[in-house]
């Protein structure tokens, strides 16, 4: 398949990411209370990181390994079978560290159902896979089968989460979603791709290049989650909601750059083992272009109409935390930039390190800046403290990848995403009273793409966007 083709498809599977959310939580806010749903994100902060430790690595390494093996099925099913093993042994490992949990942490006593639900999600990942078939680019796939599970969950979780209190029933939805999505993608591996091999156990190879992506998902993940954590263990469930909602808001938007950003990994590792330096500075290029399209348009609206964003989404008892909006905002923009340089480049090319090192910054950064802000700011605090250590992390790769490779900014696209902002920024500030904030965000989307397209036709007829609009196989 072609780069535009898993470009568009990685597209389709992403804005679903974004779309089927929109869809359920609002729903779910209104529906939940906030004590319930700051538990329910104090207790996923948990299972991530569990999901963390026991994926070691494996989804990054998984995508770069099989994308230089996938044209040898009997190697391929050798590494992929290895590391379900690894990864299957650790979250059993793991999830019995997590039910011991509720007899240690007094936060946590309340809470033992939501445990045994996230353990439910922490042993399918290790059947999960999704790291196969973006090594051998079947986005396709992804695409249908995750479109389908989901509308299946958003239909689940409509009818079923009807009460105030009924966080078990939703956190148990989205562990059957990973699990349903784990057999289908083990299963497709099994019946479509699988080839018997001579079994010559080489987990323990596996295990230097995966300690330090390990390494690299530790620090991440320190700085990212422990946020959450330290704020629910310094405040209050309240204070956990107030700023998971709008970091959930930012994390959606971000999960379609994010996705997109996937497809380049296996076609930049080829592009290195092939010494294409040509290839990866336009690879490089794109994805640079996808970010700047994408976050800043999301950075301005979110950033000067916070309000209406969380009235539209979760409802009038989030507006208290539009200043945690505001300052979150901006970091989709950070940390697509940070992939691109980070987990596309760096990552592709082998040097794994100095992600490594950035991202020990950034842990310590955000650690330092979480236990000085929150008692001070609470959930204001962690918002500032997750942008600056995301600008940390995004400084120190941009410098690395710098160092080794040119980078180039399509600044006429730049320009053209900046005054059509200011022209969709303008009709907000001009209609900021209508009373539908729906009908609101929607017409200023609509100025947005009008004045993207005119100014485009018309004045800078920038040659990334139509490559796009005449999309054709390359």
């Amino acid at each position: 398949m072609s780069l535009k083709k898993n470009v568009i498809s990685n597209f389709i599977l992403t804005a679903s990411t974004f779309i089927f959310p929109l869809i359920s939580l609002p729903y779910i806010t209104r529906t939940l209370s906030t004590a319930s749903i700051g538990q329910f994100f104090y207790i996923d902060s948990f299972t991530q990181y569990f999901i963390l430790f026991s994926a070691i690595g494996i989804p990054y390494y998984g995508v770069r390994e099989v994308a230089k093996l996938k044209f040898d099925r009997q190697r391929i099913s050798q590494f992929v079978i290895e590391l379900v093993i690894i990864q299957f042994a650790l979250s059993f490992i793991f999830c019995g560290l997590f039910l011991t949990f509720p007899f240690f942490i007094k936060t946590l006593r309340a809470s033992s159902d939501l445990i045994r639900i996230g353990c439910i999600t922490i042993v399918s990942n290790a059947f999960l896979i999704e790291w196969f078939y973006q090594g051998i680019e079947n986005f396709s796939y992804i695409t249908v089968r995750s479109i389908v599970i989901k509308s299946l969950s958003v239909i689940m979780i409509l009818f079923l989460v009807v009460n105030k209190n009924d966080s078990n029933i939703y956190y148990l939805i989205l562990a059957l979603t990973v699990l349903a999505n784990a057999v289908l993608n083990f299963g497709n591996f099994i019946g479509k791709h699988y080839a018997n091999f001579k079994f010559e156990s080489k987990i323990f190879w596996h295990l230097r290049p995966l300690w330090i992506l390990f390494s690299i998902n530790i620090s991440v993940s320190l700085y990212t989650l422990m946020d959450t954590i330290i704020l629910g263990s310094m405040t209050n469930p309240v204070q956990v909601s107030y700023y998971n909602i709008p970091l959930k808001i930012v994390k959606l938007f971000f999960s379609v750059m994010g996705g997109i950003g996937l497809v380049f990994i296996p076609r930049m590792s080829s592009f290195f083992v092939d010494n294409d330096i040509k290839g990866i500075q336009n690879l490089m290029t794109k994805s640079i272009s996808i970010v700047l399209l994408l976050g800043i348009p999301f950075f301005l609206v979110g950033f000067f109409f916070p309000e209406e964003i969380l009235f539209v989404v979760s409802g009038k008892q989030y507006i208290h935390a539009k200043v945690a909006l505001q300052i979150l905002a901006i970091v989709p923009l950070i940390i697509g930039l940070n992939n691109v340089f980070g987990t596309q480049y760096l990552l592709a090319i082998g040097r794994e390190k100095k992600i490594l090192y950035a991202t020990i910054f950034g842990f310590f950064g955000s650690l330092i800046l979480n236990i000085c802000l929150i008692p001070h700011y609470g959930f204001v605090g962690s918002s500032i403290a997750c942008v600056l250590a995301e600008l940390i992390v995004c400084i120190i790769i941009f410098k690395s990848a710098k160092d080794t490779i040119k980078i180039n900014v399509d600044f006429n696209l730049l320009f053209l995403i900046i005054v059509s902002s200011i022209f969709a920024l303008v009709f907000l500030l001009i209609f900021k009273n209508i009373s539908n904030q729906i009908l609101l965000m929607i017409f200023t989307g609509l100025c947005y793409v009008c004045s993207f397209g005119l100014f485009q036709i018309f004045i800078f007829k920038n040659g990334f966007i139509n490559s796009i609009i005449k999309f054709r196989s390359r």
